[in-house]
């Protein structure tokens, strides 16, 4: 039965870093983590300054290359019967749809939860990772 795999939650918990390590090492070896975060900050890099007059268009138009090329990885997934792992947040009623598709098509649906002990630790780490690159998240989303 195919597998759906979510790895989320919370910020600076280390879903990038370590959240794959806890999956099965065939499914590892043989899908792709679909990170829209790191996607997201890449395709912004890429448009702006070089290919956009302002940096709110490249946040504009990579947000909607993200859930295209999402909806994409998630229609083949689902129409191939092949596991998927996505990575990122739940941060609205709208973002669970996609793991009801998942679910309505037989899928087994397995929920990696990673946390810190302490919102602080999490503030650090979202800082460092954004000094490399990473994305960004301000305190009070945190």
């Amino acid at each position: 039965m195919p597998t759906l795999y979510l790895i989320t939650r919370s910020n600076g918990a280390g879903k990038s870093t370590v959240g794959s390590d806890y999956l099965p090492e065939v499914t590892r070896s043989q899908h792709v983590v679909f990170d829209g975060d790191k996607l997201y900050t890449g395709k912004v890099s890429e448009l702006w300054p070089q290919q956009t007059k302002s940096l709110k268009e490249a946040k504009k138009i990579a947000a909607k290359f993200i859930v295209e090329n999402l909806e994409t990885l998630l229609d083949k997934a689902i129409e191939n019967l092949e596991d998927f792992i996505y990575e990122g947040h739940f941060p609205c009623y709208a973002t669970w749809d996609f793991p009801k598709r998942f679910k309505q098509n037989g899928y087994i649906i397995h929920m990696l939860f990673l946390a810190l002990e302490d919102v602080n630790l999490s503030e650090m780490r979202v800082r460092l990772g954004a000094k490399k690159g990473g994305h960004n998240v301000p305190l009070y989303d945190i």
